[in-house]
């Protein structure tokens, strides 16, 4: 199972639920992505490929502001932390564009945690009701 499946289960298991499909409770948005630290999807979860309309293979290997256009020029990781600013933005709630496959944009919000030693997390949520 891949880590964003993974990490997606665990949201199912304690009470969220991820993605349209899932019977019982409200249903939330939440795409998960693997990065490496410099921004390059290296997996995506379900929930990614019907909130944003690629399959994980259009995906793999593309970065994420393919995505996320605000963030082609932001580093992720600096000194092996999550960047401080684009930490704080994420605590914040502060919404960022998404952008689907066929064009349209969308509100979000972020929120990126480290991984292991080389790669990061990143959940996106709609904010689309």
């Amino acid at each position: 199972m891949a880590i964003a499946d993974r990490l997606q289960v665990r949201g199912i298991q304690s009470g969220t639920h991820a993605s349209s499909g899932v019977s019982g409770g409200s249903t939330i948005d939440l795409a998960v992505l693997t990065l490496d630290d410099l921004g390059w999807i290296c997996d995506c979860s379900l929930a990614c490929e019907q909130m944003f309309g690629y399959s994980t293979d259009e995906l793999l290997g593309r970065h994420i502001s393919m995505l996320l256009p605000q963030l082609p020029d932001t580093d992720l990781v600096q000194d092996e932390r999550i960047n401080p600013r684009l930490a704080f933005l994420c605590r914040c709630a502060i919404a960022f564009d998404a952008r689907r496959r066929d064009g349209q944009y969308f509100s979000s919000e972020l929120f990126i945690n480290r991984l292991d030693r080389h790669n990061v997390v990143v959940l996106v949520r709609s904010l689309q009701a």
